[in-house]
């Protein structure tokens, strides 16, 4: 027995794989989605849980199926002594993926990704808070990314869990933003002769990872339902003005509805601690 070497189990067990091996590969010339029990307009079931981090102000979890992020807040705090007078406090948004969260293992040290989506968080979620009220103090956000199942998504699901985090810590907002993507995916269909026709480009609402490998574009809106205003908006790719403003549209619904899981879970959670106070 060579004892340099770690030795392995005395039984092998199967590997666990996601797919069967006569798994049939998605693509847009299927009649249906990804996921065959949604339509192009539906999302994802959202579980939207608060005040699971006790060493944060505020926290939030929230889950779309395969995609699963947990949300901190700190704050507010006396910022850091810059030598420079501000009436206005200032947010900070880190997004940090797991190691694990994706297919391909990401790597410890922070990538341009995960920089260009905590500006994007910074920037949706800076109109909804009144910063005017804290001046000199900072409010800091940090988001763990356990599982991404798509760009999109993820970035709307963060949008979503931090302005619940927020709320949850007790910052004074103007409302609570909600975070909804969409996508642009050419679909079309096969003859029997074996010829493809292609379809205009379609919107497929809340777009999982093997639907945006096919996305000719895409966009993201974070919206405040209650005053009906649009916090940010990131359009990538091409499309006609059409389908970019029937997306918006569509955006706008789901935050709605999403809207209505945010004001429920925060209720949950308040009347959870009154309950615990008793």
């Amino acid at each position: 027995m060579d004892r340099k070497r770690v030795p392995g189990p005395e039984l092998s067990v199967a590997p666990l794989v996601e797919y069967p091996l006569d798994h049939k590969r998605w693509t847009p010339q299927d009649e249906t989605r990804h996921d065959p029990k949604r339509q192009l307009e539906d999302m994802r079931p959202i579980y939207l849980k608060t005040g699971l981090i006790s060493q944060a102000n505020g926290s939030a979890y929230i889950e779309l199926e395969k995609t699963k992020l947990a949300c901190g807040v700190y704050g507010p705090r006396p910022a850091k002594r810059t030598g420079v007078f501000s009436g206005k406090g200032t947010l900070n948004c880190e997004i940090k993926f797991a190691t694990f969260s994706c297919a391909k293992r990401r790597s410890n040290i922070r990538d341009p990704q995960e920089r260009e989506l905590s500006q994007i968080l910074t920037q949706a979620l800076t109109p909804a808070v009144r910063l005017d009220l804290l001046p000199k103090s900072a409010i800091d956000v940090f988001i763990t990314v356990l599982e991404s199942d798509g760009w999109g998504s993820c970035l709307a699901a963060a949008i979503t869990a931090a302005s619940a985090a927020l709320a949850h810590a007790g910052i004074e907002m103007l409302d609570l933003v909600a975070g909804c993507s969409a996508s642009y995916i050419q679909t079309g269909s096969i003859s029997s002769s074996g010829s493809t026709s292609i379809g205009a480009p379609q919107i497929f609402m809340d777009a999982d990872l093997e639907e945006e490998k096919y996305e000719q574009g895409a966009i993201v809106l974070a919206y405040m339902p209650s005053l009906n205003e649009v916090t940010h908006v990131l359009q990538s790719g091409k499309a006609e003005g059409s389908i970019i403003s029937q997306s918006v549209e569509h955006c706008v619904e789901s935050c709605n509805k999403i809207y209505a899981v945010m004001h429920h879970a925060l209720l949950e959670s308040i009347n959870e601690n009154n309950a615990s106070h008793q």
